[in-house]
């Protein structure tokens, strides 16, 4: 119905379709991955958890998205013609996909893996593949103690226990890939001890005190 987008060497191209049935749905197709599995979204507060589906959700003439796999299906009211309405999301869909808060392959394929898994296993499968095969060739290992609500509570041993990059492991690395992986996580908390850690950046001080000495 709208004029198909392709960016630069055709990685891009979207194409809609108003259903004849129901003339307030359009679908549109994505030449890339938009979500893993199937997600329905009807208000503005449950789109949050995903940057696409916010931004669509606040555009006034939209009541509902739903999301399955390269497909987007819109359903507007009664107040817009499509013309109108579907230029203005073949735009998001566009500056979406070529933002770093698209989906990768990689992110695909690392989805399919999480799909029929609880929280908990999402969160414990991602430490175990992703996280702490990295830590380890520093000493460290990352501990996974609880998943509660929409935390994760995590325990730093090893090279990690004490390390003055630890706090910039957990915050650009450990919480980075968690929260993009599994949204319904917002906040991951360190329960470390890092005064007992082999360099305890607590204990700065004593080590200055002890070069002195």
């Amino acid at each position: 119905m709208f004029p198909p987008y392709s960016s630069v060497g055709d990685s891009i191209q979207i194409e809609s379709e108003v259903d004849r049935r129901n003339p307030k749905v359009c679908r549109f197709t994505s030449s890339r991955t938009l979500h893993v599995g199937t997600k329905t979204f009807n208000t503005t507060d449950e789109a949050d958890v995903l940057p696409l589906a916010a931004t669509l959700m606040r555009l006034p003439a939209v009541e509902k998205i739903q999301l399955i796999g390269h497909l987007l299906v819109v359903t507007k009211n009664e107040d817009c013609e499509w013309r109108d309405l579907g230029n203005e999301i073949e735009s998001v869909l566009t500056s979406y996909l070529i933002s770093g808060e698209a989906l990768s392959s990689d992110d695909v394929q690392e989805q399919m893996m999480l799909i029929g898994r609880s929280t908990r296993e999402k969160v414990q499968y991602l430490i175990d593949t992703q996280i702490n095969p990295g830590v380890a060739e520093h000493g460290g290992s990352v501990q996974v103690v609880d998943v509660k609500d929409d935390s994760v509570y995590l325990r730093l041993h090893g090279g990690c226990q004490g390390c003055g990059a630890a706090d910039f492991t957990l915050k650009q690395g450990i919480e980075t890939i968690v929260k993009r992986a599994v949204p319904e996580i917002q906040q991951v908390v360190d329960l470390t001890n890092h005064r007992a850690g082999m360099n305890p950046y607590y204990r700065r001080s004593d080590s200055a005190q002890e070069t002195v000495n």
